[in-house]
């Protein structure tokens, strides 16, 4: 940690007194430790700079500023400023989860009033004035919910900075958070704050979005990965292919309904540029005798392996799956595969795993054909079909998939754009007005819109130039946009070599396919181990409820419940296995965990919630148990079937 020199400050007029001194010390020492960045740009900041402390009636400090129309104000009360701050509070409504944003820092009164009343709260405070921030550093001692990380001060709201900072609040935003306006910031920095509340609330709904999809698909993900094994260690990853395409353009292919407006460019393309396709598009292209380089597919659903069935001259394509993927396409792909590395592949094999290269996790198979683009080294990378919204009111390209499972259904009260309407008309609850890149209004949704976020972020970190060319759907920051004919007569001119293509044949007497199955029958030993103990706990925990009022007997229970804590240690890695594949039982203890932290009740019945919670956690902890045996079981039997 950067070591402190004692501040040299100005008298009278602020943070003059040793109090004071001590107060900002203590706060830049805890700050250090968390944010050693902003505290280091805090800390440079000269205190001849700062505005000057008046003396409220009571003694407390006050400050004057100059508010947005250019008149001065008073920051706080002139008679008793702390006061003023904790009546405020005292009239916020009453929260479960006490998450709260605080527009403005003042000179931290709100700050520790909030603290006063709730405990442990998390709170997120918006403010890009430092000197503001260093002025109450030196008022208010905030030392102790800065050092617990429970006070996080946001100074710009741009999505990468929000992304980095509020990741390990996750949970805590997820439950609901509440905005807290302290009147100063309806005159100061008013701007500010409102793109800080905007920001908050996007970053907010697609963090949600992530974590419900994760509670969701915790299981089937895991069972998927399981299964992928097979081909995991039968063929070779996408090491290999890294840099092979450098300085060649690479079209990605989407399924938006602007692709109509596009997809009979990409045959003559195709001999000079990489081109990767989405699963959903994959038919279309083919129906029109335009072979991809590049099916990518990660959807978990067991619909995605209709965008495969009846696929059988695949070419020179290759599918880069990850392993989350439905077993359906895995299991029926007619062609060469490329399956990702995935952590649960390394909680299972552990240290008889072959030596694979990532990409990064891929929200959505658009997404994942992006990384592999940069992974291949294609500079520009070149979007068709990237809708991100509904436009030309369609959910889906015409002519896909989809139209003909439709088809059954049509008639004089039915038409296909009825159907395409009733599909955008389902998500009701979740629509949303985006812009074109022409700045025109046009539906999106939620989802989409989380989707887009992520495009954004990697747009803005990517090394690549990219040119946003669907001719339709929203604008996307960080991307050019242009026809894609034009893009094409200024990146597309040389032809594509494709030697690089020309990978290894799956090697099907792999070493580590033949040890595998033995791998996971010592899994199958450990999760079995593992079940044991909690199944015991589970049962003393019911008993321990009973106990509470007794001290000699619950004690003696309690005693060997912590011989059982240490000896589930010894199994850490599949421990947090059966975690992540019990992702509910976490966020409920979780919710319970700030229930009981703000509860009054007397000992006892504090005691027998604790109980409770841990009961509940152990329980759905033994469902996770139970689903592991039974998935990692299955896949040693692909795993003997494929080599026999």
């Amino acid at each position: 940690m950067t070591r402190l020199a004692a501040p040299t400050l100005p008298t009278p007029a602020h943070a003059s007194t040793d109090e004071h001194r001590r107060c900002y010390l203590a706060n830049l020492a805890a700050l250090y430790r968390r944010d050693a960045a902003l505290a280091s740009a805090i800390d440079a900041l000269p205190f001849v700079g700062l505005p000057s402390l008046q003396s409220a009636r009571d003694g407390q400090p006050t400050v004057q500023l100059t508010a947005d129309d250019g008149r001065p104000f008073f920051l706080h009360s002139r008679y008793a400023p702390a006061d003023e701050a904790e009546r405020f509070v005292a009239a916020l409504p009453e929260v479960e989860n006490p998450t709260f944003v605080v527009h403005g820092v003042g000179l931290g009164y709100h700050l520790a009033a909030i603290r006063k009343r709730w405990r442990n709260p998390l709170i997120l405070l918006s403010e890009r004035d430092l000197s503001q921030i260093k002025l109450a550093l030196c008022v208010t001692d905030l030392s102790g919910v800065i050092a617990s990380g429970r006070l996080v001060i946001l100074t710009q709201p741009d999505r990468g900075t929000l992304h980095g900072r509020l990741a390990a609040g996750n949970a805590d935003l997820m439950l609901g958070m509440q905005f807290v306006a302290p009147p100063y910031s309806l005159r100061r920095d008013t701007a500010f704050h409102e793109q800080m509340r905007a920001a908050l609330c996007d970053w907010v709904a697609a963090a949600r979005m992530q974590v419900v999809t994760l509670l969701k698909t915790a299981q089937v993900t895991f069972r998927n990965v399981s299964y992928a094994l097979v081909h995991y260690l039968a063929e070779p990853g996408v090491d290999s292919l890294k840099g092979k395409a450098a300085g060649f353009p690479a079209i990605i292919v989407s399924a938006g309904p602007s692709l109509a407006r596009n997809i009979r460019q990409l045959a003559a393309l195709r001999e000079r540029a990489v081109i990767i396709a989405v699963q959903t598009v994959l038919k279309p292209l083919l129906s029109m005798g335009i072979v991809p380089d590049f099916v990518t597919s990660l959807d978990f659903h067991d619909v995605s392996g209709e965008f495969f069935r009846g696929v059988s001259d695949i070419g020179d394509c290759i599918l880069v799956a990850e392993p989350k993927a439905t077993p359906a396409v895995l299991d029926g792909f007619p062609g060469r595969r490329r399956v990702l590395r995935h952590r649960y592949f390394d909680s299972l094999l552990r240290e008889s795993g072959p030596p694979r290269g990532i990409l990064k996790a891929g929200t959505t198979v658009a997404h994942l054909a992006f990384y592999l683009a940069e992974h291949l080294g294609c500079d520009p990378i070149l979007l068709v079909g990237q809708d991100l919204a509904y436009t030309d009111g369609l959910f889906y390209l015409p002519g896909s998939p989809i139209e003909q499972i439709w088809s059954p259904e049509l008639g004089r009260f039915a038409t296909m754009e009825m159907k395409q309407w009733e599909r955008i008309v389902r998500n009701r609850g979740i629509l949303r007005l985006a812009k074109s890149a022409a700045g025109r209004p046009l539906l999106s949704d939620d989802l989409l819109f989380t989707y887009m976020e992520q495009f954004q972020r990697d747009f803005l970190e990517s090394r690549s130039t990219i040119i946003q060319c669907s001719e339709g759907g929203a604008a996307l920051e960080g991307a050019d946009s242009m026809p894609l004919a034009e893009a094409a007569a200024r990146h597309c001119t040389r032809p594509l070599k494709r030697e690089w293509l020309a990978d290894s044949a799956a090697v099907q007497a792999s070493p580590h396919l033949l040890a595998a199955p033995a791998v996971l029958d010592a899994r199958l030993d450990e999760i079995r181990r593992v079940r044991q103990i909690a199944s015991e706990t589970h049962e003393l925990l019911a008993r321990l409820e009973g106990l509470v009022e007794k001290p000699i007997e619950f004690n003696r229970l309690i005693a060997r419940i912590d011989e059982l804590r240490t000896l589930i240690t010894s199994y850490p890695q599949t421990y947090n296995l059966v975690i992540e594949v019990s992702a509910t039982a976490e966020l409920r203890r979780h919710i319970a965990d700030r229930q009981i932290a703000d509860d009054d009740d007397d000992a006892a019945g504090g005691a027998k919630r604790r109980l409770r919670r841990d009961r509940e956690f152990v329980a759905a902890f033994l469902s996770g148990c139970e689903f592991l045996e039974k998935t990692v079981a299955e896949a040693a039997a692909r795993l003997r079937e494929r080599r026999q």
